[in-house]
């Protein structure tokens, strides 16, 4: 068995994969938003994308919470948004489903043309969600992390890589058999891995134990841990929020006929706004 089929056939938080009724439905709703980029919305079809749009709004918001047990498989499908991100795309989607509502034309054209980067997103969703060839969520990145363990309940381990997170939490495993599995409780996409950490860091001192260990009281307290970490990466403008990925060529065809560009680094998107800074200041 590889180890792929090892973090996501485990259940493992972060790495659980959704229920096939669950991954169905919001299958129907990427597609129904996607034929709303492509073709435009039509009055007739408004009920069927109020409530994809809906849905859609509702997994954005289940990325940027980094709480469900599917969040980070989740998230790599979407092509990883940052926390920010995350949140402006569904609220995006929310506005789209209450002008559906309403029976706005208008508005729900305004909202689809200035969404940029959720197509490739919930292009690369369908690539990774097909019943055949699916593609692997490429989550290849700078990443800095919490993982905590059942067994040392109430404390979360600070970490960094750059690769993959489920093979820093392999290696974590690996050195502490006795532990069990390690869950993921946060992890961000970082333009440098230096800063990010240190950053990290200074966000969580108020919790810390000693180097890379913090303590929680309970998952309320760890959520605003998580909180504090996002907006400092975000004020430093750390966060990587780039789609990493074009899936396939209706990307490229929608963007190259619509007159758009879309690069597959791009930092500004829609109201994505990340701004890469070189190095770091303390």
């Amino acid at each position: 068995m590889g180890s792929d089929d090892r973090v996501y056939g485990s259940p493992r938080h972060g790495f659980a994969r959704p229920s096939m009724e669950t991954t169905t439905a919001r299958r129907e709703a990427a597609r129904e938003v996607m034929r709303a980029f492509e073709d435009g919305p039509s009055l007739e079809r408004f009920p069927l994308l109020r409530e994809a749009a809906g849905l859609m709004a509702e997994v954005f918001f289940m990325i940027r919470e980094q709480k469900r047990a599917e969040w980070f498989l989740t998230s790599g499908m979407m092509s990883h948004p940052t926390p920010h991100i995350a949140r402006s795309i569904g609220k995006r989607f929310q506005q789209i489903a209450l002008s559906c509502e309403r029976r706005d034309v208008g508005q729900v054209v305004e909202h689809l043309s200035v969404m940029r980067a959720p197509p490739t997103r919930l292009e690369n969703y369908l690539a990774c969600t097909r019943a055949r060839d699916q593609m692997e969520p490429v989550d290849d990145a700078r990443w800095v992390y919490l993982v905590r363990n059942k067994t040392e309940w109430g404390v979360v381990n600070l970490g960094e890589i750059d690769g993959r997170v489920q093979d820093a939490l392999q290696e974590l495993e690996d050195l502490n058999p006795h532990f069990g599995k390690y869950n993921l409780a946060a992890a961000w996409r970082v333009h440098d891995l230096r800063a990010g950490y240190a950053i990290a860091a200074m966000a969580l001192q108020p919790a810390f134990i000693q180097t890379d260990f913090y303590d929680f009281r309970d998952f309320e307290q760890l959520a605003e841990m998580r909180k504090k970490v996002t907006n400092a990466l975000q004020d430093y403008r750390l966060l990587d929020g780039s789609p990493s990925y074009v899936s396939s060529s209706w990307s490229a065809d929608y963007f190259r006929n619509s007159g758009r560009h879309l690069a597959l680094e791009e930092t500004e998107v829609d109201e994505e706004v990340v701004d890469a800074v070189v190095g770091f200041a303390p």
